[in-house]
């Protein structure tokens, strides 16, 4: 690559954290071995000589509402009332848990970082119905300790770790690709977009003999996230849009889309790739009637 890239891959070797001596594909099957998805079969379609997986079509919310699925009916059904997940900028995964949890009637508590205006996304997650708690924060994982905290002041909330990460995604996901592509040819080499890598350790996974490549748009990838994916870091800002977004699917250009001009540039004919989502719809509700602004330490939202 002749750019500089923007993030880096920390990990040495081809470890997936989600796969060992115990946890292998038979076992992520063997988990979901009752499970049937509410949702669609993946749509795929054909964009400049490369197959893609467009889950803007299939899937409402995105590929982490289909993933997430069988975590929020098992949770319900371990008595479990209030969801609790840190809800960045920007960002499918609380929008995914805001669509699902409203469908199974289920609360949903999201930790945002406090800023003048919420974002799109941010303000979409209310929208559906999801409760915010405003903190100011130098940091993500800052965030997801407030989280953490104030899930535990009650039995019935469970905190969810930051991008879905949980056993039971993975295994959903793992089921629903294994599945789609059971008895048809399996893609030869795999493109996605990379941030906590929940998705391209699932597909690995689901996709034994594919090879990966990962493009990391948002953060640095640590040991375990990455697994066997060749890795590419983007050149641009996780805020900025991609300097290529394709005309022939709904994608988010801060994000899918940054994995897919990579593709572009450096992948064949025929590759596959994943776009978790399309562009968000525009919320409806007034921003200006949501407060969304806290001062250093304030902690009155968490009840800390």
């Amino acid at each position: 690559m002749n750019i500089q890239a923007k993030f880096k891959n920390n990990q040495i070797g081809i470890e997936n954290k989600d796969l060992d001596t115990f946890r292998n594909l038979d076992y992520y099957l063997d988990i979901t071995k009752d499970h049937k998805s509410s949702f669609e079969d993946f749509c795929i379609i054909n964009e400049n000589g490369f197959n893609v997986i467009d889950e803007s079509k299939a899937c409402p919310v995105g590929y982490k509402a289909r993933a997430g699925e069988l975590l929020v009916q098992t949770l319900k059904k371990q008595g479990v009332k209030e969801i609790v997940y840190v809800q960045p900028r920007t960002g499918f995964a609380g929008i995914s848990l805001s669509y699902l949890c409203k469908i199974h009637n289920m609360d949903l508590t999201l930790v945002m970082p406090a800023s003048q205006r919420v974002s799109d996304h941010q303000a979409l997650c209310i929208e559906y119905g999801a409760k915010p708690l405003f903190v100011r924060i130098a940091a993500m994982p800052v965030a997801n300790s407030y989280a953490k905290k104030y899930a535990q002041q009650s039995s019935s909330r469970k905190y969810i770790k930051l991008g879905l990460y949980h056993e039971l995604v993975i295994a959903c996901g793992v089921r629903c690709v294994y599945d789609y592509f059971v008895d048809k040819e399996k893609p030869r080499v795999m493109w996605s977009a990379i941030s906590t890598g929940v998705l391209t350790r699932t597909l690995q996974i689901a996709l034994p003999d594919t090879e990966f490549r990962a493009v990391a748009v948002a953060r640095n990838i640590q040991q375990g996230e990455l697994g066997k994916a060749k890795f590419y870091g983007y050149h641009k800002n996780f805020t900025s849009i991609s300097d290529y977004v394709p005309l022939g699917f709904e994608t988010e250009p801060t994000y899918d889309a940054k994995a897919f001009d990579y593709m572009n540039r450096y992948g064949d004919q025929g590759d596959w790739f994943f776009n978790v989502a399309g562009v968000a719809p525009e919320p409806t509700i007034n921003r200006k009637d949501i407060h969304s602004y806290r001062e250093w330490k304030d902690l009155s939202d968490l009840n800390l």
